[in-house]
């Protein structure tokens, strides 16, 4: 049974690798890409990690990594460059911009063939080899999972490594032994290396397992000075591979944070107990082990808890974040039958009669849920991709619940569920960053927009297509993108499109700049290009660009959108 349920496993794995492979040449960069791109070959080029620390590197190690091995290195860097410009110079780098961009997708495959492995493996501990096989095919099949395996961003390595860090945790608390501390250890310290959501998931989720252990674990006497050691075993593992990641680097702060000595910060954004500290530390310039990693905790602390006052949902900018931000999104983004599935191994979960490891991944879910609805930067649900694994565990055990009752009412339930799961994904396409399910209506934008729910920038590729196939001359451009306009080679005129002026003639928009304002690092006020909403467009490309045809003011006029 095992080795046909392995068979199987490598059939879905394969399917879902070509699917993601095939979307490749037709998805444009999404907008954080460079920058991944950009920081990765910094470490593997110059050894060093101070071009964006926001994240750890070892995710984009894996993304640049192809293109270093491909011949590519970090250009040379101008005084007035971002890392935008450095990441983008590196993709256009010898005209090979889609091949270049698809070697630094190929980087995040290992990761999501890793994730498929541990989602099956778990899924099948504690509920059955057909659970994990279930499990597995939900997560293969999922449009968030397929829209970050295909991009090379950091979310779903993160995603998986977190989960994999969690399912090493609950493993450890029901065998403690040197061999689970290790593995707590080493899944410790790469899940850290990949994101520093870490911060905030991790502790919530143990929380939520350790109050399951406590109550529902064997009754044996607990041997707390044995978990504490080899607690302390899997902590000096998890350190030594952190420092690892940013190559045992052990420079002063000034210099290792790359900070101006006329200029030093003055830490205000930081919490107040934390700022002392930082300003002794910048004051005595102490030499202190990857001053890179305080760099990137700082940075990112600074943009989740300032860098964005409002969020946008339904329809409207609110102020702040809003504690039903991650709900919504989990709700329209993913497919119904997945939800319901889920639903039921919620319960089947919390029966007796199952070891209290069954509910770790409920409880850890409850635990991330939980601590991202607190969380005032809400933009996009890729920063709860860690909860699709999740329940896609849950989805498994559901899914054997309904067979194993032996009703034929319920096995077709679950017959149907599987059918419409399939019938959804096949409806994503090639473009499931897009997706939304039917409850979502005929525009999702006004549902969600921001942090590539939607519109991240996928479809410039599409929209060159799309001129080219009506042989347009000149275009006038508002597009939410980070790639370089000019190079993309969309028609032989490319203009911006001014904010509040009316222009004649074949008009590009993206939706995020139509409904927020955002063209490419731009952010103009939203309504910027509303008057537009008097014409409909001609076409919709892809699921995020809007293409019209205005006719001139003065209807004596040439039409100017003759092909």
């Amino acid at each position: 049974m095992r080795v046909k349920a392995e068979i199987v496993l490598v059939i879905l794995s394969l399917l879902a690798v070509v699917r993601i492979v095939a979307g490749y040449s037709a998805t444009s960069q999404a907008f954080d890409e460079p920058a991944h791109v950009a920081a990765g070959m910094e470490w593997l080029d110059r050894g060093t990690y101070i071009i964006d620390p926001i994240h750890p590197p070892l995710a984009r190690v894996a993304i640049a990594l192809p293109l270093y091995l491909a011949g590519l290195r970090l250009p040379k860097l101008e005084a007035q460059d971002t890392y935008f410009d450095i990441g983008n110079r590196i993709l256009y780098l010898g005209s090979n911009y889609w091949r270049n961009l698809t070697l630094s997708r190929i980087g995040i495959l290992p990761f999501f063939l890793f994730g498929i492995w541990v989602v099956f493996s778990w899924a099948a501990r504690e509920f059955g080899i057909a659970a994990g096989i279930l499990a597995a095919f939900c997560f293969t099949t999922l449009p968030g999972i397929l829209t970050f395996a295909g991009l090379a961003y950091t979310d779903l390595p993160a995603a998986v490594m977190q989960f994999a860090l969690i399912v090493a945790f609950t493993l450890w608390l029901e065998a403690p032994n040197l061999r689970s501390a290790l593995w707590l250890g080493i899944a410790a310290g790469l899940a850290f290396l990949t994101k520093f959501t870490i911060l905030i998931f991790f502790p919530a989720a143990t929380v939520c397992i350790l109050l399951v252990w406590m109550l529902q674990r064997p009754k044996e006497k607990l041997q707390v000075p044995k978990l504490f050691q080899q607690a302390g075993v899997a902590l000096v593992l998890f350190a030594f591979i952190v420092w690892a990641g940013y190559r045992f680097s052990l420079k002063p702060v000034i210099e290792g944070m790359n900070l101006q000595r006329q200029s030093l910060p003055s830490f205000q954004h930081l919490p107040s107990a934390a700022q002392p500290i930082a300003r002794e530390l910048v004051a005595r310039d102490t030499r202190i082990p990857a001053p890179e990693l305080l760099m990137g905790i700082t940075a990112s602390y600074v943009l989740t808890h300032s860098g964005v006052t409002s969020t946008y949902i339904f329809g409207q900018m609110r102020p702040g974040g809003v504690w039903y931000f991650f709900p919504v999104g989990l709700f329209f983004k993913n497919p119904l039958p997945f939800l319901i599935l889920a639903g039921i191994g919620v319960v089947v979960s919390c029966r007796r009669g199952l070891r209290w490891s069954a509910r770790a991944p409920f409880a850890a879910a409850v635990g991330i849920l939980a601590i991202a609805m607190l969380q005032k930067y809400n933009a996009g649900q890729r920063h709860v991709l860690l909860l699709y694994p999740l329940l896609a565990v849950l989805a498994g055990a559901g899914g054997v619940y309904l067979w194993g009752t032996r009703r034929k009412g319920l096995r077709y339930l679950l017959v149907a569920l599987i059918v419409w799961l399939g019938i959804e994904t096949g409806r994503a396409g090639l473009d499931p960053m897009s997706y939304f399910n039917e409850t979502a209506g005929s525009d999702p934008s006004k549902i969600l927009v921001t942090g590539c729910d939607l519109d991240c920038g996928q479809d410039v590729a599409r929209l060159g297509d799309e001129l080219k196939k009506r042989n347009v001359a000149t275009v006038h451009e508002a597009l939410f993108t980070s790639a370089n306009v000019d190079q993309m080679h969309l028609a032989p005129v490319v203009d911006p499109l001014p904010p509040n002026e009316r222009v004649s003639g074949w008009v590009a928009v993206s939706i995020r700049a139509s409904r927020l304002g955002d063209v490419e690092h731009k952010a103009f006020p939203a309504g910027s290009f509303s008057w537009l909403d008097s014409y409909k467009p001609v076409i919709d490309v892809g699921g995020t660009i809007r293409l019209y045809c205005i006719t001139p003011a003065d209807s004596t006029s040439k039409n100017t959108c003759s092909q």
